[in-house]
């Protein structure tokens, strides 16, 4: 991956702006809408990354096979809300039964890259860019800059977003503190490019960190009011659902909104996985949940689809101190408008592995991606 720039601090809530683009499988998506001016009714992507590697496994259990429960003697999932005759959801989910049953929300089964890297960050390179390898520019930055599309991308997570990232399409960081000092009438404006001089590598620079910061002012003063009525979870997770509702609500919404949890402890689940991971799944639920519910109660929004994904999963078997290791296939969630109910993909064979003893993928990040832009 390219280095990231880190262009501008707003305030303590607020950092770096970027310019992307790259080759993307979601361009024939992000690519079909209107010209600027008409925002309103073009298609809005929120990317949930959810760094550390899922448990596909505990997440949409095939709860009915043996050798699930061989694998997993302490570990295996007994309860839960059934998802058809063979898997079943984390009770921890089941606040996400209504969009279930409304059709809103759905799951791509055995989704990973072939002997994909066990390092958390080398995979997600993978994910960002789109290729086995982990490099160029962030796949939402390509697909926004090859589809002339003017929209910003704005990363609201703790640690941004290498897949909003590139060259040629605006990025931005925002945090959802910055609307508390943007209230407050605090903002730190950046220096004018005039004051590089003669030094044209600089004055680039400032020209680009005077972008973003207009783009960010832009975006804090055309925020929605959240539904009237809509509680949402506390803590960052649901700041950034709250900010988020409110970045599509506006006039002129970003292309592409990007919400991270934070941090590996949640999903990285090497030991008590049993507690650590029902815990991050019952925060992710609630969020979830109440994110689509204001979704629904939104009268006048663009189309919205929420595309949550992990950078690997986790292996077959259990380890000695009541965790799993990086493994490879997961599963990735969908929800909102138009995603393809109930199924993408097939569920991997927990017997036919591997050589390392993981899971075979049944497609690619890039598949994946394909089959959204099909079904959105």
């Amino acid at each position: 991956m390219p280095m990231k720039r880190r262009l501008f601090l707003l305030s303590a809530g607020l950092a770096a702006a970027g310019v992307s683009a790259a080759a993307s499988p979601l361009l024939p998506l992000l690519a079909r809408r209107p010209a600027r001016g008409s925002a309103k009714g073009q298609p809005v992507l929120v990317l949930l990354e959810l760094k550390g590697g899922n448990d596909g496994l505990n997440t949409v259990i095939p709860y009915r096979d043996p050798a699930y429960r061989s694998a997993r003697p302490t570990l295996a999932i007994n309860d839960g809300p059934l998802l058809g005759d063979d898997l079943m959801l984390h009770p921890a989910l089941s606040p996400l039964m209504g969009a279930w049953g409304a059709k809103r929300l759905a799951f791509a089964l055995g989704v990973g890259w072939d002997k994909p890297s066990r390092s958390h960050f080398r995979a997600q390179d993978q994910w960002a860019t789109g290729t086995p390898a982990g490099e160029g520019d962030g796949w939402f930055a390509a697909a926004v800059a090859r589809g002339q599309e003017q929209r910003s991308l704005v990363a609201l997570g703790p640690s941004g977003s290498a897949a909003l990232e590139g060259a040629g399409a605006l990025s931005v960081q925002m945090h959802p503190q910055a609307q508390q000092e943007a209230g407050r009438g605090r903002r730190n404006d950046p220096l004018e490019p005039s004051r590089a001089g003669s030094n044209l590598i600089l004055r680039r620079m400032l020209e680009l960190e005077a972008a973003g910061n207009q783009e960010v002012q832009r975006l804090l003063q055309s925020l929605a009011a959240l539904p009237n009525g809509l509680t949402l979870p506390r803590g960052s997770l649901g700041e950034q659902m709250g900010l988020a509702l409110r970045l599509i609500g506006s006039p002129d919404p970003p292309a592409v909104i990007q919400i991270e949890p934070g941090g590996f402890a949640g999903f990285d689940t090497h030991a008590q996985q049993l507690v650590r991971h029902g815990r991050s799944l019952a925060q992710l639920g609630e969020a979830l949940a109440a994110f689509d519910q204001g979704l629904r109660m939104m009268t006048n929004r663009p189309q919205v689809s929420l595309l949550a994904v992990s950078e690997f999963g986790r292996r077959l078997q259990q380890n000695a101190s009541g965790g799993t290791d990086h493994g490879s296939a997961s599963v990735a969630v969908l929800l909102g408008d138009g995603v393809p109910h109930p199924f993408l993909g097939s569920y991997p064979s927990l017997t036919d592995l591997d050589e390392r003893g993981d899971l075979l993928p049944s497609f690619s990040p890039v598949q994946l991606y394909d089959k959204m832009m099909v079904y959105s």
